[in-house]
């Protein structure tokens, strides 16, 4: 009997309990209170930090953040604090932009971390402070069907076959989205060579029934309100989905795909204004960490962990091709190419329009 998580089962029924975004009370002393409190008493004073990431994160942090405060309070008797905050991967970098103070960002995408870089929120040696370019885990992209699959999806090429209705995501938002695009794309485009693969977006775009904002809107609209024939999300995502829900969706994992890769950093200007530095990068050295790899696995990610892995590795599909982002130029080149005002998904949903 499949596992039936009680916090998943409920986490599902309440609309997935989407947290808004807060903004912390003004807090520059608060290395300096915490250092001072801890000179008068011997009791390293609570830290609090503002924690930001993408929507379908929620139920992965809700046991990862309980599990780092446990550690290390065992190792410091400091308690930390979390205010969390969960939305559109696109959005949240804009929020952190616009002054949202957030300690730590995790995103479902690089791309989403060079604006706070440019901006001087991020140092740009960011991804060199972790392992695996500061990536805990990965996924792939799947493709969610009816059950009973009536529609005969196998693979990308049969999303943009007529009569077929399609879940997107924005890619102006999400960057849940943009991995999707880019898998079916670019699956084409190396297999077959661009011209299929714009044939293939012009399907696509012309398939679109609903485009909405992020990852854990578009499974609502597909499990919940029953919208489209197909759903375009992560494989982490289905997995979560099918624990919560009495019956499973059924699920494809095209045997040519991506790597999506989850990067998390803390954000430099906040944590040096707010001294809260030591703490936030413990968090995240915490994710590399043999529990929380354990974690991850047991939410549907692909662990980097070898033998985190291994424990889980009945609920992965395989896959024969794995591109990287690096097999398409990077991010910088993809984005312009593909989601830039006037890029190709610019034309070809213009090209579906009646």
């Amino acid at each position: 009997m499949k596992r039936r998580s009680v916090l998943y089962t409920f986490l599902f029924t309440a609309g997935f309990l989407m947290t808004a975004c807060t903004q912390p009370q003004p807090s520059g002393q608060v290395g300096q209170d915490a250092a001072s409190k801890t000179q008068a008493t011997g009791t390293p004073s609570a830290v609090n930090l503002t924690f930001v990431s993408y929507g379908v994160a929620k139920p992965l942090y809700s046991k990862i953040i309980p599990a780092f405060q446990a550690d290390w309070k065992e190792k410091t008797g400091q308690q930390v604090t979390f205010k969390e905050s969960y939305g559109a991967s696109g959005a949240q970098t804009r929020a952190v932009l616009g002054g949202l103070e957030a300690d730590i960002l995790a995103q479902n995408i690089q791309s989403n971390v060079a604006p706070l870089v440019e901006k001087g929120f991020v140092s740009a040696d960011w991804s060199k402070r972790l392992p695996n370019q500061a990536s805990p885990a990965n996924t792939v992209m799947v493709l969610v069907t009816r059950p009973g699959n009536p529609k005969q999806i196998s693979d990308w090429r049969d999303l943009a076959k007529d009569g077929v209705s399609i879940v997107a995501i924005n890619p102006q938002t999400s960057g849940n989205a943009r991995w999707g695009i880019l898998a079916g794309y670019g699956a084409l485009a190396k297999a077959e060579g661009e011209p299929a693969a714009n044939t293939y977006l012009n399907g696509f775009a012309k398939n679109i029934k609903t485009l909405v904002g992020n990852g854990r809107e578009a499974t609502d609209a597909f499990v919940k309100n029953k919208i489209g024939d197909v759903l375009v999300t992560f494989e982490n995502e289905i997995i979560f989905t099918n624990d919560a829900i009495p019956d499973d969706y059924p699920y494809i994992v095209p045997t040519n795909n991506i790597q999506v890769d989850f990067p998390v950093t803390v954000i430099d200007k906040t944590v040096d204004k707010r001294g809260t530095r030591k703490v936030a990068e413990a968090f995240t050295a915490f994710l590399f960490t043999p529990k929380a790899q354990e974690i991850f696995a047991q939410a549907g990610y692909r662990p980097i962990d070898k033998q985190a892995f291994a424990t889980k590795s009945s609920q992965y599909k395989p896959v024969d091709k794995l591109y990287t982002i690096a097999d398409f130029g990077g991010w910088q080149a993809v984005n312009k190419k593909l989601f830039a005002d006037g890029g190709l998904f610019d034309v070809a949903q213009a090209a579906g329009k009646p």
